[in-house]
């Protein structure tokens, strides 16, 4: 008998963003924000980051050779839970920005010594060897692997 494998092993390789879905009315949707921020450039074209999980329980977001987030995460309660951690170099030369972040709880140093940003959850809708959905019933991504 093969043992099923679990979504911390499906997740494990890297992904691509290949589309979102918007169930939200109208009304819903209004009580959102958009924020105007300058969106980061993907060599990718998809305006989202590769993803690449580790067995390490390290992840790579890359977005282009110039940004590449790094960090943790875990699965925990069908929930996928990436912590960004911000190189020692990047720390030294922001040392005012991460004080103003650890001072209003947005990032704190860990036991490693490294800065590590707020946790951002995900709900993991579905896992599978080729498809990844993010989000809730109402509004989800969906990433397909890539390698």
């Amino acid at each position: 008998m093969v043992a099923q494998k679990t979504q911390s092993e499906f997740i494990i390789g890297t992904w691509r963003f290949e589309k979102e879905c918007d169930f939200r009315t109208e009304k819903e949707k209004s009580e959102f924000i958009d924020v105007a921020i300058d969106p980061i450039e993907t060599e990718n074209g998809t305006g989202y980051a590769d993803r690449t999980f580790k067995e390490n329980g390290e992840f790579e977001f890359y977005y282009n050779s110039n940004h590449i987030d790094i960090g943790a995460y875990r699965i925990k309660n069908d929930k996928l839970i990436i912590e960004r951690r911000l190189s020692k170099e990047k720390a030294e030369s922001r040392k005012e920005a991460v004080e103003w972040h650890l001072k209003r709880n947005l990032m704190k140093k860990k036991n490693d010594g490294f800065y590590y940003f707020k946790p951002l959850e995900l709900d993991l809708k579905s896992v599978s060897e080729n498809r990844i959905e993010l989000g809730t019933e109402k509004y989800y991504t969906i990433w397909k692997r890539i390698k």
